[in-house]
């Protein structure tokens, strides 16, 4: 009978004990269950941030509009036009000033002259025969040979009393005359270049700039013996 009470008190201390663990009595009671882990971890007045553990930001690349046209590439600036060189020959002096006249106005154009003296014409003759009566003597002779066309220089100066057999624009000209009178037995003939100095203007620039003054100058004034030269 006593070992009996004995146990029934050992088993009711036993539940008292157990109890008051589960309660937390004791101080170091179970948790009650699920819901009341949730309810903790939901407590927002028991939450604190600690500093230096924050998240640190991440980057977000910038969108690419992969339907952009690309940047345009610089411009290349253009090359120059090469240089280039035209010559106008056998000028008297006004067409030599006209010409450089309106080469001035031209951009870019530089323009330099020279003097020659080619002739402007060749003379047949016999040289003075230093009276008028010489002179009408070998007249009446070259008529006799079959010489018609000539006369006798009158005017004063070097070439007075003189008999002209011709006069030409080319030299070939004068010679094939000069020729036909040796033929005829005149042996006193002679060639003289005649004229005055006579101009050469070269133009230089870009060849773009100088065609088209050339071109222009060509149409504007006729006979322009057009010449090449270096540039």
């Amino acid at each position: 009978m006593n070992s009996l009470r004995a146990t029934v008190l050992v088993l009711g201390l036993a539940n008292v004990l157990a109890l008051a663990v589960w309660k937390g009595w004791l101080g170091n009671g179970l948790p009650k269950g699920e819901p009341e882990r949730l309810e903790n971890q939901l407590n927002a007045e028991r939450m604190h941030l600690m500093p230096g553990l924050a998240q640190p930001p991440v980057a977000v690349a910038a969108p690419t509009d992969k339907g952009a046209a690309p940047a345009p590439a610089p411009a290349q600036p253009e090359a120059p036009a090469p240089l280039a060189c035209v010559a106008f020959g056998g000028l008297n002096a006004e067409r030599a000033r006209d010409i450089e006249a309106r080469a001035v106005k031209a951009d870019g154009l530089k323009v330099s002259e020279s003097r020659g003296d080619n002739p402007s014409s060749w003379w047949v003759h016999i040289p003075s025969l230093g009276s008028r009566d010489a002179a009408e003597r070998k007249l009446t002779e070259l008529q006799k040979l079959g010489v018609t066309d000539l006369f006798i220089v009158n005017d004063g100066g070097p070439n007075q009393h003189a008999i002209s057999l011709g006069l030409y624009k080319t030299e070939q000209g004068a010679a094939r005359l000069l020729d036909l009178l040796k033929g005829k037995g005149v042996r006193s003939a002679q060639i003289q270049a005649r004229g005055g100095s006579l101009m050469r203007v070269e133009i230089r620039g870009p060849s773009d700039v100088l065609t088209d003054f050339t071109s222009t100058l060509t149409e504007q004034m006729q006979g322009l013996s057009r010449l090449e030269c270096a540039p």
